[in-house]
């Protein structure tokens, strides 16, 4: 989202008295993505987040302000996946009302051991050098094996993957790549096949649709998960899909008698690209 869109969204909060939540732990997570924006630092988020612009935008919250964003990360997401802590950031009167839940101040929700290692990591600058030597670097050369299959396996076959720009610098960050299918390919047909016939898991659009929201769906779409599999193997599974997007494009019926399917027409937990 562009800056002038962030504050359009801020202002539109405001206006109708909302929160917005973002889930915003990736900002942690990016890379170029060409030799152009290779010399943008990338030690920080590139843009101010929702939760920065409802802080800084005029009129600037009072203290008795609840504040109209709030930002919500994760570390399972930065530090470790069995890291089941994370962290909210508002005003001040926002997050001291979240303090005073009871599953806060009962401390049986909390992760107390958890949280102390991360304290102990944030302190001392190892999370942060974890990100910039570790995961970044990690997740840049497997996004770009991943593209690079994309556009030698999927994109002949007509399929779109979506590109990410912040503030005119080509960027990129995260865990995932977003496919457009051809209209006439289901996003849900070939998320079942994939897994029957080539034990391959990716998520149908749909599954991230707003439920009884009818104004946007996403039955062409796929999300795939670079963060999971070893290099060596992400390139063999784009492969394996792009044979199934051409059988539901062509028509060819499928050979492989799986289990029954459930209302949806999926099989078993939706998990990501493995």
């Amino acid at each position: 989202m562009t800056l002038s869109c962030r504050q359009k969204l801020v202002q539109l909060a405001r206006k109708y008295d909302a929160l917005i939540i973002s889930d915003d732990v990736y900002d942690c997570l990016q890379w170029p993505t060409s030799s152009k924006s290779a010399t943008t630092s990338l030690s920080k988020a590139i843009l101010p987040r929702l939760v920065d612009v409802d802080r800084t935008l005029e009129p600037i919250p009072g203290p008795e302000s609840f504040g109209n964003a709030m930002s919500n990360g994760s570390f399972s997401k930065i530090a470790g996946p069995g890291v089941r802590t994370g962290w909210a950031e508002a005003t001040p009167k926002f997050v001291y009302g979240l303090s005073q839940c009871g599953s806060s101040r009962s401390g049986g929700a909390p992760s107390q051991l958890v949280a102390t290692m991360m304290a102990e990591l944030l302190r001392s600058g190892e999370l942060e050098r974890h990100i910039k030597e570790v995961l970044n670097p990690t997740y840049e050369k497997r996004y770009g094996i991943m593209m690079a299959a994309i556009r030698k396996y999927l994109v002949p076959l007509g399929v779109r993957a979506g590109e990410v720009t912040a503030d005119g610098k080509e960027i990129f960050g995260g865990y995932f790549l977003w496919l457009e299918l051809p209209s006439n390919v289901s996003a849900e047909a070939v998320a079942d096949r994939a897994k029957v016939e080539e034990n391959l898991i990716v998520a149908p659009g749909y599954i991230f649709e707003v439920e009884n929201d009818p104004s946007i769906k996403f039955k062409n779409s796929l999300r795939l998960c670079f963060s999971w599999e070893g290099e060596q193997d992400l390139e063999d599974g784009v492969e394996r899909l792009a044979r199934v997007v051409a059988k539901v494009r062509d028509g060819v019926l499928s050979e492989v008698k799986g289990e029954g399917l459930g209302k949806n027409g999926v099989k078993g937990e939706m998990g990501e690209f493995r």
